[in-house]
């Protein structure tokens, strides 16, 4: 419904604020349109109460520095009835805390509107003047609107933003740059400094010098306190790409920043009776870092983990444009780059074969090798890793690349992709000397510098942290949102000299406190409210976050790109390679030395080695890539591809280790005089040793420790022995000891074995090797049905489908298991 009262007070402060005494044409269309798509006027009532706001002989047309004109030319009394007038008219402030933020932003974009519509008249194209920029300005600290939103309408309306370009004269040896409106190159955004670089001419030559503000500036890529220009420089300050053009005496700016927003409402989760998240909204734009802190257990990466997507929230929504942005993500994870505190990287690869295999799994399956090349020089570039791309990455253990360079990579794989536009970082800086931390947050404002959003957890509230950071979200007990806004806001609103004592205050009172305070306090209205209603603007620049489409990824593609990372970190352990090598022929050894003939124990180590050859080789594969797949999971990797890979390597290694072990002895105990066929035993031992692997690897996905699962090998081992008929024949066990002969995958794998010849060896009264038929020996182990002269109970085929059937059967399991430790929820 309209509503007259209001029209009447939004069209008085919009005239007397900026002093309108005869509107154009335009600028009364600028003044009509919120009445009539904000308050429900027609056009022909909203052009009737501007033509009567215009028209009025009202002292609210009169602005205080026209009110002491007045004064001294036609006398006090005058001037104070008119003063008294605008006394009683309703101001910026109380109008901001009357009718909201809604109206509070709808009022400052008419604003503009209408002061954009007067430099657009002829001989004032040079956009917004920096006096009308000074009192837009002041209009907005009124209103109790943030800078951001004041720098988004600046972009809207000056002529000079929506051109793409900015230039700007210069005088003298010494241009001042920031953020106030008084510098000769002055750049609207917060991500500028007030005073935040100088140019000084210095012996014919310009010199851009650094003011020490915290925030970066940038020469041709690298962050600099000082350093010469050319015509070819680029300056990169907050989101402009400045050149300094001397034989035209000015500089030219170029990047009008987009004010993509993504909205956190009403996020709520609970667990029980105990609350997570308790109602968190707020509002973020690209190019913001916001730190997110709070006392342990506060709820700060519940928080991070549903906004993007690993465990949504129980109720609410998160908004990307205005955009559902778990849809979006559906489509595209690599929207989000999530680091996390630990450096999630193979220590064996090289930096650019690091970076490279994560361009080929996160990019689509159709991107070329030049583009992915491409794509991992931009990213070395960008985060100043080119000069270690050969140098192995290491870890603790395994001397590679610095701490702090390990980092980089780890963020690195994060921005392999360009779409990557929202950042989540834990803890960056944790375990790194001074100066690499300063250096990595640094780098992160950068980032963020570039247009991306950033989300940094951390604990470290030092000045040269705070620095880098344009909002605190402070959270305190069950999950309740107790600040956000700027840190200079912060330290008012917790009464504290710096930052860091923020944390000695939330004790002071109960979080319930804290967070019903901030709801319903000023703050919360203009960097919570007012911040969304910037989506409801026509003509605030925003990136297109409604057009993606699902990111195509190859099934073959990735299997082929994991095997073949996984091929080459498992080359490059030398020594794990060599044990891998020695285990046959030493274990050949001491059966040919132990066992001089096939006899059924003989072969019954055989089958035992072979399969302790797959347990041992699979068993702690899962959980040492775990982590690293539970990540790369999020941007689209595959369960299918992923285990593959695993599958491939492993099966090849542990079939070569498997023919060493038979070939090795076959001969030696003379196995090819007993019937059996070297092909046909080579290959049940195989098959024998993907049965083993199979079993590790359903252990190595059930649990979470290396140890955990080494311990579990005996467990598993020593009933294969026990009940394969070995020690005692299943005609001999009990009821209960016979079922779970069924279950005991060495009891095929022995039968099989077996029945890859046709005798075996027994020893006689003389000492002497006997020939037996394997009948026999099947009889005394059990392993046939009855005593019948052809029974030899399950015939080579269906062992080897029995045998077949446990790998699908572990398989299936394996995937279940790793499904369950990695989906995202």
């Amino acid at each position: 419904m309209n509503d007259p009262v209001l029209a009447g007070v939004f069209l008085r402060l919009v005239v007397r604020t900026l002093a309108v005494e005869e509107a154009t044409l335009t600028q009364r269309q600028a003044m009509c349109g919120p009445l009539v798509t904000g308050m429900g006027f027609s056009s022909e009532d909203a052009s009737q109460l501007v033509e009567e706001t215009l028209e009025a002989k009202h002292p609210s047309r009169f602005v205080d520095q026209e009110l002491r004109a007045l004064a001294a030319r036609f006398g006090e009394p005058v001037a104070q009835e008119l003063r008294d007038g605008v006394a009683n008219e309703m101001d910026l402030a109380t109008f901001g805390s009357e009718y909201g933020a809604k109206h509070a932003l709808r009022l400052l974009d008419t604003m503009f509107a209408v002061s954009a519509a007067a430099a657009s008249a002829p001989n004032t194209s040079e956009g917004l003047r920096p006096t009308t920029r000074r009192r837009l300005g002041h209009a907005a600290h009124e209103l109790r609107i943030d800078e951001v939103l004041v720098s988004a309408l600046v972009q809207k309306y000056d002529v000079r933003f929506s051109s793409g370009a900015l230039s700007f004269p210069i005088s003298g040896d010494r241009v001042l740059i920031g953020r106030a409106t008084a510098c000769p190159v002055s750049l609207p955004d917060p991500q500028v400094a007030i005073r935040h670089a100088e140019l000084v001419l210095q012996d014919g030559v310009w010199r851009i010098i650094d003011l020490g503000s915290g925030r970066p500036t940038v020469v041709n890529g690298v962050p600099v306190t000082s350093a010469p220009l050319d015509v070819h420089s680029t300056i990169q300050v907050g989101p402009f790409s400045l050149q300094i053009h001397p034989d035209e005496n000015r500089v030219s700016a170029i990047g009008a920043r987009s004010f993509s927003t993504l909205s956190v409402r009403h996020l709520t989760r609970t667990i029980g009776d105990t609350s997570l998240l308790d109602d968190v909204s707020f509002s973020v734009f690209s190019g913001e870092v916001v730190a997110v802190v709070g006392p342990s257990g506060a709820g700060k990466t519940t928080l991070l983990n549903a906004i993007n997507g690993i465990t949504p929230a129980d109720s609410g929504s998160v908004l990307l444009d205005g955009h559902d942005f778990h849809r979006q993500l559906a489509l595209d994870r690599t929207l989000v780059g999530i680091v996390s505190q630990d450096d999630l990287v193979n220590p064996e690869l090289t930096v650019s074969e690091s970076l490279r295999y994560s361009a080929q799994l996160r990019l689509s399956s159709d991107t070329s090798s030049e583009t992915i090349a491409q794509e991992v020089e931009r990213v070395s570039r960008e985060l100043d890793i080119q000069d270690i791309a050969d140098s192995r990455v290491g870890d603790t253990l395994r001397r590679g690349i610095s701490g702090g360079q390990r980092k980089r990579v780890n963020l690195g794989q994060e921005l392999i992709s360009q779409s990557t536009r929202i950042l989540f970082l834990d803890e960056p800086t944790s375990g790194l000397d001074p100066r690499a931390s300063q250096d990595i947050i640094r780098l992160v404002r950068q980032l963020a510098d570039a247009g991306r959003l950033v989300f940094l957890v951390t604990h470290d509230l030092t000045p040269e942290v705070i620095a880098q950071v344009d909002h605190l979200l402070v959270l305190t007990a069950g999950g309740r949102l107790s600040f956000f806004g700027p840190p200079a806001e912060a330290n008012r609103w917790f009464e504290v000299p710096t930052p860091d004592a923020i944390f000695n205050r939330l004790a002071e009172r109960p979080a319930k406190t804290w967070g019903d305070e901030y709801r319903e306090g000023d703050i919360a209205q203009k960097y919570v409210q007012a911040r969304e209603e910037l989506l409801t603007l026509d003509g605030v620049d925003r990136a297109n976050s409604d057009e993606h489409t699902k990111v195509r990824h190859s099934t073959w593609r990735q299997t082929q790109t994991l095997t073949a990372r996984y091929t080459r970190v498992k080359m490059r352990d030398r020594m794990g390679m060599l044990v891998l090598a020695l285990q046959p022929p030493i274990l050949a050894l001491i059966m040919v030395v132990v066992f001089p003939a096939p006899t059924a124990p003989f072969l019954f180590m055989l089958a035992l080695t072979a399969l302790w050859f797959g347990m041992s080789a699979s068993v702690r594969e899962l959980i040492s890539a775990a982590t690293i797949f539970r990540r790369e999971r999020m941007v689209g990797v595959k369960l299918l591809p992923y285990l593959a890979s695993e599958v491939l390597l492993l099966g090849t290694l542990i079939a070569a280790q498997c023919i060493a072990l038979v070939v090795l002895p076959f001969y030696a105990v003379g196995l090819q005089d007993y019937g059996f066929d070297l092909l046909t035993l080579t290959g049940v031992c195989v098959l024998t040793g993907w049965v083993g692997m199979s079993m590790g690897l359903l252990v190595s996905s059930s649990w979470n420790s290396s140890e955990a699962a080494v311990g579990t090998l005996p467990l598993l081992l020593i009933p294969q022995i026990t009940f394969s008929s070995i020690m005692v024949s299943v005609r001999d066990m009990g009821v209960l000891a016979k079922a779970l002969t069924w279950a005991t995958v060495q009891r095929y794998t022995f039968d099989a074995v077996i029945k890859c010849g046709d005798e075996l060896a027994v020893p006689s009264y003389t000492g002497d090797w006997q020939h037996q038929p394997i009948n026999g020996s099947l009889w005394q182990l059990g392993l046939k049905f009855t005593d019948a002269a052809d029974d030899r109970g399950f015939d080579l085929p269906h062992l080897v489908a029995i045998m077949a059937g446990f790998i699908i059967l572990f398989s299936i399991g394996t995937l279940i298991q790793i499904n369950r430790k990695s989906q995202i929820r």
